[in-house]
C-alpha cells in the first residue's frame, strides 16, 4: 500500500531528472557566489590590513614607550601601585601564572601524585567506532545501533555545467 500524505510535485522520473538538474545548476550557481564572495573577502582583508598595520605599530610603540617610562620610575609604585592620568591608568600588578615546562611530564606527575583533580579531561562517546560493538554491549552502556534507509541524490555537476556551456 502506498504512503500518503505527502505531495511530491513530480509526476515522472523525466521531472525528478529536471529537479536534479535545477538543483545542480543552483549548487554551481551557489559555488560562484562564494567565490566571488571569497575573492571580496580577501580583497577587503588585505585592505584593512594595509590601513590597519601603521596604527597598530603606532599603538605597539607608543605602548612599548610608556612600558620603559613606567620601568624606569618603578620606586613610584612602590606605596601606590597605579597612576591615574587623564587619558588612562598606568599600573603594576602582581599577576600569578603557572609555568609547565612539559605538559607530558606535568600530567604524568600529577597522576603518579594522585592531584588528577589538577588535569583537565574531556571525555565524549566516539560514535563512529561505537559502530563496530553489538547491540548487547551498546544496550549496556545506554546506546543503540539506529539504521535509516536515508535517500540520497547527488546531480551530476559536470553533465549539467557541460549542457550549460554547450
Amino acid at each position: 500500500m502506498a504512503k500518503t500524505g505527502r505531495v511530491s510535485g513530480y509526476g515522472s522520473w523525466n521531472d525528478v531528472d529536471q529537479g536534479l538538474r535545477r538543483m545542480g545548476e543552483i549548487d554551481i550557481a551557489l559555488a560562484r557566489l562564494e567565490g566571488d564572495m571569497t575573492l571580496r573577502v580577501h580583497r577587503l582583508k588585505a585592505e584593512y590590513d594595509a590601513r590597519a598595520t601603521g596604527m597598530k605599530e603606532e599603538r605597539k610603540g607608543i605602548e612599548e614607550s610608556i612600558k620603559g617610562f613606567a620601568e624606569e620610575r618603578k620606586e613610584e609604585f612602590a606605596r601606590i601601585r597605579s597612576k591615574e592620568l587623564t587619558f588612562g591608568v598606568v599600573a603594576y600588578r602582581v599577576v600569578h601564572r603557572v609555568v609547565v615546562k612539559s605538559k607530558r611530564a606535568t600530567v604524568a606527575a600529577l597522576e603518579v601524585l594522585g592531584l588528577a583533580s589538577y588535569l583537565r579531561v574531556t571525555k565524549e562517546p566516539d560514535k563512529e567506532a561505537m559502530k563496530t560493538l553489538d547491540a548487547a554491549t551498546l544496550a549496556r552502556v545506554g546506546a543503540s545501533l539506529k539504521t535509516d534507509d536515508r535517500l540520497h541524490m547527488e546531480p551530476d555537476i559536470e553533465r549539467i555545467r557541460d549542457k550549460e556551456a554547450a
